[in-house]
């Protein structure tokens, strides 16, 4: 029986597809080779924290995804698509990586093979697809078979709805009519203990559907927020944050504030999923130690090292209607 953390298995796995070794992985993540090969060998059965995240990175994923091991499902049907047309090719992940332009940053064309949960690759990346896989494999791949995945039918009049709903996902944040685009994934947060949410910590929102994008005048944000990158809109479910957070309420996510400070509202994984909840640091803990609070007082008070903590981002605000 595999008594290791659920992450153990699925870094072996990601590593397995993308050829990396537990030195190279190390090297690529900035971390010492004991990290990778105590989490592998079973000694460290808790992994959390910024270490982890480096290694998600480099593995094209997150510390949420590696955490939850086979839990988190498979790819959607594109990525499967993607995935036989670059083999049928004769394409490894790396070669066809570095010939779309992403250099030696493989893992993240892999997340487009392993992760995407979507109905369709983003156009822009097919558009580099095509010339390099048409004509290629055996039987050859034709053309239209490349543009399939992205929902476009050559010859066709117009978009599609499914090719809307692909670039509406990848679309700018920012516009030259002095407003910002914040999406509002389907990632159902839950404020409720122990659930678990598919939700990725770079806050990217890929592998989720994308219920809106809404645009926000930009210097209101700035009134608050001096970066306005990496933003998020989602809903809040479950009853351990009432009053002050009810359930079906829209939060404003900050997911590139991944440290716990200033005391906060954090959206965060807890060991079993992604929950709402309130940080303060214990003050004069060493090492630092952070209290995770429910303002629902039918719900315990949890205590952990701040090494522990994997924070998906900060609650920067509310959607109040009166």
């Amino acid at each position: 029986m595999d008594t290791r953390s659920p992450a153990a298995t699925e870094i072996e796995r990601r590593m397995a597809l993308l050829n990396l070794n537990k030195k190279r992985l190390a090297e690529l993540a900035g971390l010492n080779e004991t990290y990778v090969h105590d989490i592998l060998r079973g000694k460290s059965r808790n992994p959390g924290g910024d270490r982890l995240e480096k290694v998600a990175a480099v593995l094209g994923c997150t510390a949420s995804d590696l955490l939850r091991g086979g839990a988190a499902g498979n790819p959607g049907p594109a990525a499967a698509r993607l995935k036989a047309l670059r083999e049928r090719a004769g394409y490894t992940v790396r070669a066809l990586a570095r010939d779309v332009g992403l250099g030696d940053r493989f893992s993240s064309y892999a997340f487009y093979e392993n992760k995407l949960k979507k109905e369709y690759i983003p156009v822009e990346l097919v558009r580099k697809l095509v010339p390099l896989l048409t004509d290629r494999g055996d039987p050859p791949i034709a053309a239209s078979e490349v543009w399939a995945l992205s929902g476009i039918v050559p010859g066709a009049t117009d978009l599609n709805e499914s090719i809307s709903r692909a670039e509406r996902a990848t679309m700018p944040t920012q516009a030259d009519d002095g407003a910002i685009t914040v999406h509002e994934y389907d990632i159902s947060p839950q404020a409720g203990a122990g659930a678990i949410v598919d939700h990725t910590a770079c806050g990217d929102g890929e592998g989720h559907p994308t219920l809106d994008s809404w645009r926000i005048p930009r210097d209101f944000i700035r009134n608050y927020l001096p970066d306005t990158g990496g933003l998020a809109i989602i809903r809040v479910a479950g009853n351990s944050m009432e009053p002050e957070f009810a359930a079906g309420d829209r939060v404003l996510v900050d997911t590139g504030h991944r440290v716990p400070s200033p005391d906060g509202v954090y959206v965060l994984w807890n060991g079993m999923g992604v929950v709402i909840k309130q940080l303060m640091l214990v003050p004069n803990s060493r090492p630092p130690r952070i209290r995770i609070i429910s303002v629902n007082p039918t719900y315990p008070v949890d205590e952990v090292d701040a090494s522990d903590l994997v924070i998906n981002g900060r609650v920067v605000g509310k959607w109040v209607w009166k």
